[in-house]
């Protein structure tokens, strides 16, 4: 369970419902715009822990706090710990630390961008209709390879309905 021996062969596939939930995301870069603009767009309550926000962070619906990533900084939510953490930044030893830090104070759900085998979840493509939700996963594998199928689902999909 994403304790970063290897990837599992069979994740088990699921969506899940992070309205009011806290969600802390760790860096304040580009990977980490898109996490929290989904997390938002999905009713989760946002903490961005990092120095800078990139400019596409609405700063009007997340607590920021300005600051290095430091050990402790997961548990001191505590008892409102956070539902899911995400490691974004573009220090490896740093998201490391964090993965440690949020298993340790019992955070169900934990990613680490830069490495798959520390995360007890992958984050999926996503192309959404008013009907449906489709995701796209290569298990953590090849993030570039789930985006350019989602491209060519939305492309599918946009031909169907068309027609």
């Amino acid at each position: 369970m994403g304790d970063g021996s290897s990837l599992p062969e069979h994740p088990y596939p699921v969506t899940v419902d992070v309205r009011g939930r806290l969600a802390v995301v760790v860096g304040g870069g580009a990977v980490a715009a898109r996490k929290i603009g989904t997390l938002l767009r999905c009713g989760a309550r946002v903490v961005v822990i990092g120095p800078e926000l990139d400019a596409r962070i609405d700063r009007n619906h997340v607590d920021w706090w300005e600051k290095l990533y430091k050990s402790g900084d997961i548990s001191v939510f505590a008892p409102d710990m956070p539902f899911i953490v995400l490691a974004c930044t573009d220090d490896d030893g740093v998201n490391a630390r964090i993965v440690d830090d949020a298993r340790a104070a019992g955070v169900p759900l934990i990613n680490n961008v830069g490495d798959p085998a520390q995360s007890s979840f992958f984050n999926v493509a996503v192309v959404e209709t008013e009907e449906c939700l489709f995701t796209v996963s290569t298990r953590g594998r090849d993030p570039g390879m789930a985006r350019r199928l989602k491209q060519r689902l939305l492309r599918w999909l946009q031909g169907e309905v068309g027609a």
